[in-house]
């Protein structure tokens, strides 16, 4: 039972460990550093392979229900990610229009700071929801509870 239980949160601890390095620890990085280019393209790069893998392993079927269960929580919970990802993405591609048809060099740059940090907040959001939400699911597949 206790290899069962440790399974199913697999897939939670591997949300959870995308949202803590690539979310919280690589922008801080990128912010202090001079190479917040590469810091957050990192980021991007690792969150997607971490949600390909949560992804892969919620297709394998186990025979076990709990671990199941889970593997498509996890998945769901990474889809919302996704989500965010889209909304900062079309947010961030809003200001490059608006910013594309300004004259002023100076206006240009003022809408895309702003825009960015606007579209920053999805995913801070996001992160943060989840966490939250990562760590009960995470609790309730050790005690080898199936949530709804």
């Amino acid at each position: 039972m206790k290899g069962e239980q440790a399974r199913a949160g697999f897939a939670h601890e591997m949300v959870m460990m995308n949202l803590a390095i690539f979310h919280l620890l690589l922008p801080v990085a990128a912010l202090s550093s001079g190479y917040i280019s590469t810091f957050l393209s990192l980021a991007l790069i690792g969150s997607a392979v971490m949600i390909f893998l949560v992804a892969r392993k919620a297709r394998q079927t186990s025979d076990v229900e709990l671990v199941n269960a889970h593997r498509q929580l996890a998945w769901r919970r990474c889809r919302l990610l996704l989500i965010a990802y889209a909304i900062s993405t079309i947010i961030m591609l809003l200001g490059w229009l608006l910013a594309s048809i300004q004259v002023d060099q100076n206006r240009v740059n003022i809408m895309l700071v702003v825009f960015s940090r606007i579209a920053a907040v999805p995913i801070v959001l996001a992160v943060l929801i989840l966490l939250v939400m990562e760590t009960t699911a995470l609790s309730q597949a050790r005690q080898g509870i199936i949530s709804n």
